[in-house]
């Protein structure tokens, strides 16, 4: 990988993270009955698990 290439491969990383982690984040509240708080947090940390793990088995 060549200098110009590195940072724009780790540009196009962290925004499938992203896309994958909002994608995450959307269907989690879908599928909860009420939002508070607690919800959030662990709707939050749970996909960005799930958004690392789909980045991890993609390579």
């Amino acid at each position: 990988m060549t200098r110009r290439t590195a940072p724009r491969a780790a540009l196009l990383a962290v925004g499938e993270l992203l896309a994958w982690w909002a994608g995450l984040v959307v269907l989690w509240l879908m599928l909860i009955s009420t939002v508070c708080t607690l919800e959030w947090v662990v709707g939050a940390a749970a996909a960005a698990v799930g958004a690392l793990a789909a980045r991890a088995t993609s390579e």
